[in-house]
């Protein structure tokens, strides 16, 4: 009776084979597959793929957020408009406005476009012709000290709440406050050309020759140009045959001009060096890309490997140097001093 095996007729298939047959769907076999989890799709998932479970309630104000979230991103502000500071009611020959000053701005570091104060450190017609008085007055100690001139004497308890502050520039705090800060250089030639540069150090007399600024600095100018010459109108080529045209005559006499900037190329470091005798930035092959000389009333531009730039004070391309008398001379600081 050892070998008899119960057969079950009411399933046709032996109990014990039954039996086997349950052991082997059971979880705790060994040689059983583990049992399949369904894989929860995640929301951010569902986003990429649009496919999955439909979204519960609970997350169509999350999708909302965050498409108005990705909107707020791609709509930040403009910038606030520039406030130059520094003329005086008697200066005549500005060499500064509002338009150059927006499209030198554009081209600055981030940091520092932030900054809607620009003020004049040293003008040629305010502060007299002299080198040493642009250095002097491009210093930030300097500067720092005659804002504190012009500044009404606080009162006692304001002058200890304000040494209390950490970055104070109090002579008891060793502790400096370092502001992003850099300068812009225009000059106006007997030609009426305007051209200059941003630096993003103060000029200084260097004892040795040794260079200094950074990649951040490049020269500009404001060039004047014939629109005469030009191909392309609004993107739609001239006819000077048609009725609707303009004379040749006309156009000719109408001039316009337009803003050029050269980047620092990266191809050496010869980018500020200034002692008491001239400023030059950019140099290549003893070719500056501006040079004034310690009177401040000659200068001469080059094309340089430093900038890869044209003729500062010329807009004819063959020109292979270009000199100038300087009329006016402005630099301006951009960023705070405390």
């Amino acid at each position: 009776m050892s070998g008899f095996r119960l057969f079950s007729r009411k399933n046709g298939i032996d109990e014990e084979a039954e039996k086997d047959l349950l052991n082997e769907d059971s979880p705790s076999s060994p040689s059983s597959p583990p049992p399949l989890v369904q894989k929860r799709s995640t929301f951010l998932g569902r986003l990429i793929n649009g496919s999955g479970r439909s979204p519960s309630p609970s997350s169509k104000p999350l999708q909302a957020s965050s498409s108005s979230s990705s909107n707020r991103e791609n709509s930040l502000p403009p910038l606030s408009p520039l406030t130059l500071k520094g003329y005086r009611a008697s200066t005549k020959h500005r060499l500064l406005d509002d338009e150059l000053a927006d499209n030198i701005r554009n081209l600055l570091p981030a940091r520092l476009q932030l900054f809607d104060e620009w003020e004049l450190t040293y003008s040629l017609e305010q502060h007299g012709i002299s080198l040493n008085t642009l250095y002097r007055n491009c210093d930030p100690e300097y500067q720092l000290e005659q804002k504190k001139k012009h500044q009404q004497q606080a009162g006692f308890g304001d002058s200890i709440i304000r040494n209390m502050v950490i970055g104070s520039t109090s002579p008891y705090n060793n502790f400096e406050a370092k502001r992003p800060q850099g300068y812009v250089l225009i000059i106006k030639d007997e030609k009426n050309s305007k051209f200059g540069c941003f630096l993003n150090q103060n000029l200084k007399p260097m004892d040795h020759k040794r260079y200094y600024g950074n990649g951040e600095c490049f020269l500009w100018k404001c060039e004047n140009y014939n629109p005469s010459t030009l191909t392309h109108s609004d993107g739609n080529l001239i006819d000077l045959d048609s009725e609707n045209a303009e004379p040749q005559s006309s156009l000719q006499e109408k001039t316009a001009t337009r803003f050029k900037a050269f980047m620092y190329t990266g191809l050496n470091d010869n980018i500020i060096y200034s002692n008491h005798d001239f400023i030059s930035v950019g140099s290549s092959n003893g070719q500056n890309g501006l040079y004034i000389d310690k009177s401040l009333y000659k200068g001469v531009s080059y094309s340089c490997d430093t900038f890869g730039n044209e003729i500062l004070n010329s807009s004819n391309p063959d020109d292979k140097i270009g000199r100038f008398k300087i009329i006016g001379l402005e630099v301006w600081r951009v960023g705070s001093l405390d």
